[in-house]
């Protein structure tokens, strides 16, 4: 049986982990550079080292190797932020993934993280986000309200 991957996207301060971690179950899997980042001995919730961020990545790359060879068999949830939608669409492909966008918008974004006490740097981050993103049609503007955690 092959698993279930919901990938989830969007800029940071999204909700992309509160989302994902609303829908896991006790045994799906959670493929989240920040939460491995975390296990891997990170003091920061958010903005690691570049060595930790890096030996996070490397894990990350390895769980969706793992995903896409079918070596799991219950739900995944796959947390990334990829602006594009054709790197969503290619990373859906090659996970057989169904895909959530979350984009509450810039200014809520940059709301949330100064609300959330986010490391600096963040609203940088949020901002390249924008910058680089798709314009994305309506239907996927659509599925994306309402999903991120009530601030």
């Amino acid at each position: 049986m092959s698993p279930r991957v919901v990938l989830i996207a969007g800029p940071p301060c999204s909700g992309k982990t509160t989302l994902a971690l609303q829908l896991a179950q006790a045994d799906d899997l959670l493929v989240d550079r920040d939460a491995i980042a975390r296990q891997l001995g990170s003091p920061r919730n958010h903005m690691h080292s570049r060595y930790v961020t890096r030996l996070a990545e490397l894990r990350m790359r390895a769980l969706l190797a793992r995903l896409q060879a079918g070596d799991f068999t219950g739900t995944a949830y796959v947390v990334r932020c990829l602006p594009r939608q054709a790197q969503r669409n290619a990373l859906a492909r090659r996970l057989g993934a169904e895909v959530r966008l979350l984009d509450p918008g810039l200014a809520e974004c940059l709301r949330r993280a100064t609300v959330d006490g986010r490391p600096r740097g963040t609203t940088e981050a949020i901002r390249q986000w924008y910058a680089r993103s798709d314009p994305h049609g309506q239907a996927d503007a659509q599925a994306s309200l309402g999903t991120s955690r009530s601030w």
